[in-house]
């Protein structure tokens, strides 16, 4: 197997899709042989100035934005020195300009996407455009991979994947505690408006029938629109995100089916399988195919799927301990990183050699 040095660009250095679609890799492709460097955009994508004054605020903002762009420059001059340049989303949202820069410098790219960005007029171009000039695109799922396959033929879907090992998975054999059921969240600020926002009066109306406490880990404590919810924040960290069998009893993952939503790759689903929590989760994109219903928990659509699923889990230990089992056997033989490393290698090695035929294809 082929080994030589990889660049890879994300958009920070924490963010989910930087963290799950690249970063967690790094330390298994050094031990494959590769020599990794990774990029992420310094200042990061979210920086924001703390000063307080407007104009000041402004102008600190500006000159972050120049300072990420004129290292994003540096990475784009290096780019030449490395046999395959790894690239999540974007370089650094600044329309096309930069990853016109990149494919002068080198073709052997990788470029990878995990969310619909193509549906948003100001990002649209810049997917198209990678997805026209990268030697490979490896979109998280295959609704993304539609899109991918209209401008690049050298395509494979390479799913958002668990490190299984970072996770514990949740203990069963010690007494239930008497007190309610732990219904958990698991998102980013920047999510949890779209997705489990309009959730919250149906999950208010079902804790009106049963006995359980919305649990949502997140970055920032939110406000929430809704007040007749008994709900608690646990604030998310990275060594807490392996320990979510000790944070919930049940993982929600509540989504809306329209053209964005449906390129969500299942990250928290995944995530709570891992933790051997049985999930329920709206059947749109992948969800479908990652749970399995009546197995690893359940999917639903309309408000009674969903208090039917509640029901089932908040008051049967037993089906919990039964879907939360099964989600960690299929997490671990279907979506993770042990599972799709050997892929992503694959990957690496045809496009830093020019082997630039897909295997679909072959």
């Amino acid at each position: 197997m082929y080994s030589g040095s990889l660049m890879g660009i994300t958009q920070s250095a924490y963010d989910p899709a930087s963290r799950v679609r690249f970063i967690q890799y790094i330390p298994y492709l050094e031990r494959a042989g590769w020599r990794v460097s990774h990029r992420p955009n310094h200042p990061d994508r979210q920086w924001r100035s703390p000063l307080h004054n407007r104009v000041a605020r402004g102008l600190h903002y500006r000159a972050g934005r120049a300072v990420m762009t004129l290292n994003r420059l540096r990475d784009i001059a290096d780019a030449s020195a490395f046999d395959v340049i790894f690239c999540n989303r974007d370089l650094a949202g600044n329309g096309v300009r930069l990853e016109h820069r990149l494919c002068e410098r080198t073709r052997h790219i990788v470029y990878d996407f995990d969310d619909a960005i193509f549906t948003f007029p100001k990002t649209e171009p810049t997917v198209r455009w990678m997805c026209e000039h990268a030697a490979w695109v490896t979109p998280g799922n295959a609704y993304l991979a539609e899109y991918a396959r209209q401008y690049n033929a050298r395509v494979d879907v390479l799913p958002t994947v668990i490190d299984t090992d970072r996770y514990t998975p949740r203990s069963y054999d010690e007494p239930e505690p008497d007190a309610p059921v732990r219904v958990g969240w698991s998102g980013s600020d920047q999510s949890i408006r779209q997705t489990l926002f309009p959730y919250l009066k149906l999950l208010a109306d079902a804790q009106a029938l049963l006995r359980f406490e919305l649990v949502i880990v997140s970055n920032t404590r939110p406000t929430l629109p809704v007040d007749r919810l008994h709900w608690r924040f646990h604030p998310w960290t990275a060594a807490s995100e392996g320990e979510l069998g000790t944070i919930m009893d049940v993982g929600i993952m509540p989504l809306r089916d329209d053209a964005f939503q449906r390129g969500k790759c299942g990250l928290k689903l995944l995530q709570y399988m891992a933790a051997a929590l049985p999930t329920i989760a709206s059947p749109v994109g992948v969800n479908a195919e990652i749970a399995l219903d009546g197995c690893t928990g359940f999917l639903a659509t309309a408000p009674d799927d969903w208090l039917a699923a509640l029901e089932v889990l908040v008051t049967s230990a037993r089906r919990r301990r039964q879907m939360g089992e099964a989600g960690r056997v299929r997490c671990e033989r279907e979506y993770s990183l042990r599972r799709w490393l050997p892929v992503l290698l694959d990957i690496f090695d045809r496009v830093a050699t020019g082997s630039h035929v897909s295997r679909s294809a072959a």
